[in-house]
């Protein structure tokens, strides 16, 4: 079992059972910090910084979605070692993926979709409520996997073979935003 920087062993701080109260604190913080992003980068960023914008977009959402791909497999391969030093490993690499990756990444990519909608005049477009649609069930699937990882650190996981569909899930809601932005069928 390893630490961290504070002592406290890595399990403490997976997994826990958060009250009420800390898990509202993390649904506001989870709300507020994309608008807070987008709202900021309103007022700083230029309008001319539009295409700059769209790249940090695009890596943002390739790092978000990308993540939320590799956890399903991990999820599996968890509960299939069961436990010992394997599962403890795995336990803390998946962590480590949505907490240093996949959420700082879902961040951004709300953020910064939220400047280029508003300096793009996307408001009204059909395609954009579409992608919107899509990229609302690609964050509720993110709070599924964030929850499984806490599943799987208290001990009581699914079966393997429930995991599978969900990274089969995610890239099909991933194609599907892509090929809306890109062609702008609506």
């Amino acid at each position: 079992m390893t630490e961290d920087p504070r002592g406290a062993p890595a399990d403490d701080r997976r997994g826990e059972i958060a009250s009420p109260a800390r898990r509202l604190l993390r649904a506001a913080v989870g709300l507020v910090a994309p608008l807070g992003l987008a709202v900021g980068l309103v007022v700083v960023v230029p309008v001319g910084a539009y295409l700059w914008m769209r790249a940090v977009h695009l890596v943002a959402v390739a790092c978000w979605v990308g993540g939320m791909l590799v956890l399903p497999p991990l999820f599996a391969r968890h509960i299939r070692v069961a436990s010992g030093p394997a599962a403890d490993l795995l336990g803390e690499i998946e962590h480590r993926v949505m907490r240093h990756l996949v959420n700082p990444a879902m961040v951004v990519t709300w953020g910064v979709g939220g400047w280029l909608l508003w300096n793009g005049g996307w408001w009204s477009s059909g395609w954009f409520h579409a992608k919107l649609a899509l990229v609302i069930v690609l964050s509720g699937l993110h709070g599924m996997l964030s929850a499984e990882i806490r599943r799987l650190a208290q001990g009581s996981p699914r079966y393997a073979r429930f995991y599978i569909p969900l990274g089969v899930i995610g890239g099909i809601l991933a194609v599907g935003t892509v090929l809306l932005a890109v062609v702008k069928p609506l």
